[in-house]
């Protein structure tokens, strides 16, 4: 009969790499070891193992018991192989693939361990996981239940390496999340200039909006990524574009303090400093909603208008009450 913390101390032993206490326990018990598991996660002595990188501890589960139960899933439905790959542990994914995991198995909100693979950042294990999964079939192009695909998933991580082999695999670039947006809209939003000038090589639309009307130049001035945002004005992107709700670059550079873009946006490309949207508000508005009080000083330095009154009667301060 086994207790509670006979259970706890079984799946510690995996977490830490303890081959014989995990054999010594189960030859003196006659269970499963899927009839181990935590609480609240659901995770199993395998989905330990294979979270820690322990080799030994997952060949002996899958070799001296039946049935196999390789893809045995914890709460979140993950199974070991999608703990690996998003450890990016190559050499735990290809042995439990060589024991039969499914090399595309669903987690919850239908994430494969690919995609989970392509939110690492690491680029020498990365590269060797991603490689590992593809040799064994993975699919390059499942989407999430948010439309994100492995595409938007490097893009926003920006691993240039894994694109481009993933696009020898056959990744489709042109597909857009649920809300509309790009790979290409996330590249920029997340500043990986690189991956940007790929994507615009290879022919992904400069202009193209997602659901909110933003451009992929909306998006590398919200994450205020200077680079980013001359590399597109090079290409030739409409940089006098609005958003849904009307907002142009001023306005979203203030809102989001990105001060050295809205010097470039006014010095260089002579954006109108009290330009308003359909609702009356000035980037010094913008600022002043969103609490930006280095950009409201520098505004009000390039020439911003104290007193402009919005549709609601307000000026930039009534937003800002504390500003004095």
């Amino acid at each position: 009969m086994c207790s509670k913390n006979d259970f706890l101390r079984v799946l510690k032993a995996a977490q830490n790499g303890n081959t014989k206490f995990i054999v010594e326990f189960f030859f003196s018990h006659k269970i499963h070891w899927t009839e181990l598991n935590y609480d609240q996660t659901g995770d199993t002595l395998i989905h330990c193992a294979a979270r820690h990188g322990f080799v030994d501890i997952i060949d002996f589960l899958l070799t001296q018991f039946s049935p196999k139960s390789v893809d045995c899933k914890n709460k979140d439905g993950k199974t070991a192989l999608h703990e690996a790959a998003q450890n990016s542990n190559h050499l735990i994914c290809e042995r439990l693939l060589k024991h039969g995991a499914d090399v595309n198995a669903l987690k919850k909100a239908d994430w494969t361990p690919l995609m989970l693979a392509c939110t690492k950042t690491d680029l020498e294990d990365t590269t060797k996981t991603v490689q590992v999964l593809l040799n064994h079939g993975a699919l390059v192009n499942c989407k999430n239940k948010d439309g994100w695909t492995c595409f938007h998933l490097i893009a926003r991580e920006g691993n240039i390496e894994i694109l481009k082999v993933l696009i020898e695999h056959g990744l489709y670039i042109t597909e857009k999340t649920r809300n509309g947006r790009t790979g290409l809209h996330i590249a920029a939003l997340h500043g990986h200039l690189a991956v940007v000038i790929l994507l615009l090589d290879l022919g992904l639309e400069v202009d193209d909006r997602d659901n909110c009307g933003s451009t992929v130049l909306h998006e590398a001035v919200s994450g205020g990524h200077i680079d980013v945002c001359k590399e597109l004005i090079q290409r030739k992107t409409n940089q006098y574009v609005r958003n849904n709700a009307d907002c142009n670059l001023l306005h979203l550079a203030a809102s989001e303090g990105h001060l050295e873009i809205i010097t470039f946006l006014v010095d260089d490309l002579k954006f109108d400093v009290n330009c308003t949207n359909r609702y009356g508000l000035t980037p010094l508005h913008c600022a002043a909603r969103k609490s930006q009080v280095n950009v409201y000083k520098h505004l009000l330095n390039l020439g911003s208008n104290y007193d402009a009154v919005d549709n609601f009667g307000r000026i930039p301060n009534d937003y800002f009450p504390k500003m004095n």
